[in-house]
């Protein structure tokens, strides 16, 4: 009792004198003087502990969008051989596997504007400029009799921007020309034509391109795929300024929702 009469006279003491405790740190015990929980170097510390944590998840996730994409562009080329070499069988195996492959959830672990704050800034890349540049003279210069070779030529380079200069300024405008070749009158490869539209609007998600309006058509038209169709129309009305493309989006959600999707 005789040591608790003296602590509590101490304390009076204290609050009389007008003299305040300092407070610590809830990590360190350091002494602070104002209200914060942390201290300034543990404070400091637990944001960059937080900033090195949300740097992980981006990174983990755009590994598996990565694997995801290269998977799809696996498929896409192997289905490009057996077209070359006239194996119907393997072709429809392989078109099949991409098919389902299209069908699987994939799941976004990231909002747009986290993958936006993740991703490097675009890059102005000479090597990359000159590559487009390369591919756009290939398709101009199209014509009957070298129209095979061009169009091989052009979708070599804009391949390459996005394998190899994936943070090129160009690397969504190779997407949507990569998108345009393949559904064309030469490829008619809707699959590929629908993964490279949906590939230039998450390279860049306010592109002027009408990627979203591109991949729900064919996604709706071709492919059958009216989950995939109904995600990128709903997405025109999100970020297209479009009238047309917004007034026709909005029409085929209606007919979809009409017959029960």
């Amino acid at each position: 009792m005789r040591h608790i009469s003296m602590l509590l006279i101490f304390i009076l003491s204290i609050y009389i004198s007008g003299v305040t405790w300092a407070a610590s740190c809830e990590r360190c015990y350091e002494k602070i003087t104002d209200d914060k929980q942390l201290c300034t170097e543990c404070e400091l510390s637990t944001s960059n502990r937080l900033t090195d944590m949300k740097s992980r998840e981006i990174q983990i996730a755009s590994v598996i969008t990565s694997a995801r994409e290269n998977y799809k562009n696996a498929l896409g080329e192997l289905i490009q051989y057996y077209m070359d070499i006239g194996n119907q069988l393997r072709l429809e195996r392989a078109r099949k596997e991409l098919k389902s492959l299209n069908k699987v959830p994939q799941r976004e672990y990231l909002s747009t504007k986290e993958i936006i704050i993740g991703r490097s800034p675009s890059k102005n890349i000479e090597e990359a400029n000159i590559l487009f540049q390369d591919g756009k003279e290939y398709i101009k210069s199209l014509s009957i009799t070298n129209k095979e070779s061009k169009l091989k030529s052009a979708e070599t380079r804009f391949k390459k921007i996005i394998d190899e200069y994936p943070e090129s300024d160009k690397a969504d405008d190779a997407a949507y020309e990569l998108a345009s070749i393949y559904e064309g009158a030469y490829f008619k490869d809707y699959e590929n034509a629908a993964f490279y539209y949906v590939k230039c609007y998450s390279l860049n998600a306010s592109t002027d391109e009408p990627a979203h309006f591109k991949a729900a058509w064919i996604y709706d038209k071709h492919l059958k795929n009216y989950k995939e169709a109904l995600i990128n129309y709903r997405k025109v009305l999100t970020h297209s300024m479009d009238e047309t493309d917004r007034y026709w989006a909005r029409t085929r959600l209606m007919q979809l929702k009409k017959q029960g999707y």
